[in-house]
């Protein structure tokens, strides 16, 4: 999710890691896919979710390391923090529905709610933003 700079590496200091919004993006989908599928059958394998929003992903261990201590915008921050909350909680519970044999509840809410499909699309354009936000900086 992140690439090193070379320039800071030649002036001996450590690399600053640079946001790699698009890589994240990908990441998000790649989840969500697998969220879907667990959810509506297709797959057995339950998706793992991180313990701690934005500390056990990796775009949570970007922004509380080196690289998020240069990005100022404190309202994209929020937003960006309460769009996975928001993502990882509906999905948590969905995942546990399906464990409790609530299939057709679980579908409801990866499929039928907003709070999931809104929050994972909230998410996407966060770190869209963050990742035009570095690359313009």
């Amino acid at each position: 999710m992140w690439n090193d700079h070379n320039a800071s590496a030649r002036h001996g200091h450590a690399p600053i890691q640079r946001f790699d919004g698009i890589r994240a993006i990908q990441s998000h989908i790649n989840q969500r896919f697998l969220i879907e599928a667990y959810v509506q059958g297709y797959s057995t394998n339950k998706p793992e979710l991180p313990n701690e929003c934005c500390e056990g992903c990796m775009v949570g261990k970007w922004l509380y390391g080196e690289g998020g201590k240069y990005c100022s915008d404190v309202n994209l921050l929020n937003d960006l923090h309460a769009s996975c909350y928001e993502f990882h909680e509906a999905a948590s519970q969905a995942l546990m529905l399906v464990d409790l044999g609530k299939r057709e509840d679980a579908m409801a809410i990866v499929r039928g709610s907003r709070i999931f499909k809104d929050a994972s699309d909230r998410y996407q354009s966060n770190l869209a933003k963050l990742h035009l936000a570095f690359e313009m900086s």
